[in-house]
C-alpha cells in the first residue's frame, strides 16, 4: 500500500515544495482537518500557508499491509521525502493521518474511485545511528519509519486457491478444514472447483498468522491413513535435516490425537526432535510437555533456547514458567534476557515489570534486575524502551550535548538534579530548563512527554519523538554517561515483513 502524507513539526528542515499532481488533494485534505473555519478559530491558517512552511514537508508513505491481516492489525510503514524537494531531514517530524491505497493504482492520487486498505501516522524514525555531519549519512536523513504507525481498516476475504481445479479436491480440503477447526461459523466454503473461502475463527484473530499456517499443514489424508501419517511424522522427526518446524505443525495441525505418539519422542537423543515434539503437546495441552521446553529455556548456548524461552510465554498455564523466566532476566547473555523479558509480559509479568507510558507515544518498561544495566529498544511493531535495571542513572558530572543542539543536559558533582534542555526547531531558541532526578527511568518521560500543559499549568515535557530519544540514549551509553549496554531490537528479514506468511508449496 502507498499514500501521500504531510509531516509536521521539522522547523526549518522541511520544504515548500509541493507537487503540481499532489496540491489539490493535499489543499481538499487540509481542509477537512478544519482549516481556514473560523468555526475552530483557524480562519487565518489556509491550505497554501500549512504547505508552503519549511515546519512541514509532503512524503511518500509505503507498507506492506500483512497477508490475511483483519482489520485493526499494526504495521509499520516507511516515508521518504519526495525526489526534487529541498527538505533536508525527517527528523523531529509527525505524520498527520494519511490514507493507503493499493500501490499499483495510486499513480494519480486524487481518483476518487480509490479505495483505502489502511491510514497511517505518527512520529517518525530514523536510523539512530545516522550522524547528520558525515555526507553519507545526509540523504539517509530524508527517510524513516513508523513503528507500528498505520493500522489495517479494510477486511480482505482469506482464500485456498488450487493450481489444477478438482471438484473432489476442493470438497477434501473443505471436510478436511471444517472437522479440525468447528465453530458457529463455518470455516472453509469451497466455492468452485478451484477456491475455497477461509474465514478465520473468532478465537484466531489475534494470531491468525498461526491459524493459517495450521490450515497450511493438515494432511489430506482420509480418517484409514490417519494414524499412519501421525507416525511417519515421527518417523521423520528423527532423520537428519528434517524441517522439524513443519512436522511439529502439522501434528499441532491433526490435533490432541497426535499428542501419544508427539510424546515418545519427548526423550529423544535428538535435541530438535524433542524440542519440535514437546512443542506440538505443549500447544496441544500435554502438560508432560513443559518439563522438556523448561530444561530447553534454561539450556545456555543451545540454537533451542531462546525459540523455548519464547515458547514459554505462549502459555500462561505452566505456573512454574514465570518463576523460569524471571531467573532468565540474569542471564549473561543480553539476547537471552530480552527474550525473558518479552516471553514474561505476554505471560503475565510475574511483578518484575511495571509500565510508564510516555504521552502515549512509547512504553517505558522497567525490568527488576541484577546483572549489569541494558537498555533495549525496538524499531518495529510496537514502540518500547526497556530498561533491565531500575536503578539505572546518568553519571556525575555530566555534560551532555545532542547533535545540532538538539538537546543539551549537565551537572556538576554536587548537583541534586540533572538540568535538561532543548532546542526549539521552528524559531532556534531554547526551551525552560527542566531538572529531573539522575535516574534513567525519569530522564526519558522529561524528554518524551508532550511540550503541552498539565494539570498544575506546567509544560509536561520537551516533546522528543521516540526515534530521538533513542538517539540520545544510544549516545551516551556509548560516552559513558549512562553506564549500560545499549541494544537495538534487530530488524526482521523480508520474510518477516509479512508477519510469517506461509510460502507456496506443502511440506508433506
Amino acid at each position: 500500500v502507498k499514500g501521500y502524507g504531510l509531516i509536521i513539526g521539522l522547523g526549518k528542515s522541511g520544504s515548500k515544495e509541493v507537487p503540481v499532481s499532489l496540491k489539490k488533494h493535499f489543499k481538499e485534505y487540509l481542509l477537512k482537518q478544519k482549516l481556514s473555519s473560523y468555526i475552530y478559530g483557524t480562519a487565518d491558517v489556509s491550505p497554501e500557508k500549512v504547505l508552503s512552511d519549511l515546519d512541514t514537508a509532503v512524503v511518500s508513505v509505503h507498507g506492506v499491509v500483512p497477508a490475511s491481516a483483519p482489520v485493526g492489525t499494526r504495521f509499520d510503514v516507511s516515508l521518504s521525502a519526495l525526489p526534487q524537494t529541498q527538505t533536508t531531514s525527517l527528523d523531529g517530524g509527525v505524520l498527520i493521518p494519511t490514507e493507503m491505497y493499493l500501490a499499483a493504482e495510486i499513480a494519480d492520487v486524487s481518483r476518487t474511485h480509490l479505495k483505502s486498505w489502511a491510514t497511517a501516522e505518527g512520529a517518525v524514525f530514523l536510523n539512530p545511528f545516522l550522524d547528520s555531519a558525515k555526507s553519507g549519512d545526509a540523504a539517509k536523513l530524508r527517510e524513516g519509519r513508523i513503528v507500528g504507525g498505520a493500522e489495517v481498516t479494510r477486511e480482505r476475504l482469506t482464500g485456498l486457491t488450487l493450481l489444477r481445479p478438482d471438484y473432489a479436491r476442493a470438497d477434501l480440503i473443505q471436510r478436511t478444514i471444517n472437522q479440525r477447526f468447528s465453530g458457529p461459523r463455518k470455516v472453509a466454503n469451497a466455492k468452485n472447483n478451484s477456491t475455497i473461502e477461509i474465514h478465520i475463527p473468532q478465537e484466531y484473530r489475534k494470531n491468525y498468522e498461526h491459524f493459517l499456517a495450521l490450515v497450511l499443514h493438515l494432511p489430506l489424508c482420509g480418517p484409514a491413513k490417519w494414524e499412519a501419517k501421525v507416525r511417519d511424522i515421527a518417523t521423520h522427526m528423527e532423520l537428519p535435516g528434517a524441517k522439524h518446524d513443519e512436522l511439529s505443525l502439522m501434528w499441532e495441525a491433526m490435533g490432541r490425537e497426535t499428542v501419544p505418539v508427539a510424546r515418545g519422542l519427548y526423550a529423544s537423543k535428538n535435541p530438535l526432535a524433542a524440542f519440535y515434539s514437546a512443542r506440538a503437546g505443549l500447544r496441544l495441552d500435554d502438560e508432560t510437555a513443559a518439563e522438556v521446553i523448561l530444561r530447553f529455556a534454561t539450556s545456555a548456548n543451545s540454537p533451542l533456547q531462546i525459540p523455548a524461552i519464547e515458547e514459554l510465554g505462549r502459555h500462561r498455564r505452566i505456573i512454574r514458567a514465570a518463576g523460569t523466566l524471571g531467573r532468565l532476566l540474569d542471564d549473561p547473555n543480553e539476547l537471552v534476557r530480552i527474550a525473558a523479558y518479552e516471553a514474561l509480559l505476554l505471560h503475565g509479568g510475574g511483578g518484575q515489570i511495571s509500565r510508564i507510558d510516555v504521552s502515549g507515544q512509547f512504553a517505558l518498561d522497567l525490568v527488576s534486575t541484577h546483572r549489569s544495566y541494558v537498555i533495549y529498544a525496538t524499531q518495529t511493531w510496537k514502540p518500547k524502551i526497556v530498561l533491565f535495571g531500575k536503578d539505572m542513572t546518568v553519571a556525575r558530572p555530566t555534560f551532555f550535548n545532542a547533535p545540532d543542539d538538539l538537546v543539551t543536559m549537565n551537572a556538576f558533582d554536587n548537583s541534586e538534579h540533572l538540568s535538561v534542555f532543548r532546542k526549539i526547531p521552528r524559531t532556534g531558541g531554547t526551551s525552560e530548563t527542566f531538572r529531573c532526578d539522575f535516574h534513567v527511568r525519569s530522564l526519558i518521560p522529561t524528554l518524551g512527554l508532550r511540550a503541552r500543559p498539565g494539570a498544575d499549568g506546567k509544560i509536561q515535557g520537551l516533546g522528543l519523538t521516540y526515534g530521538q530519544i533513542i538517539s540520545i540514549l544510544q549516545r551516551m551509553c556509548k560516552r559513558g554517561d549512562i553506564s549500560a549496554k545499549f541494544v537495538l531490537q534487530q530488524m526482521p528479514d523480508v520474510q518477516r515483513i509479512y508477519r510469517g506468511a506461509p510460502s507456496v508449496g506443502r511440506p508433506n
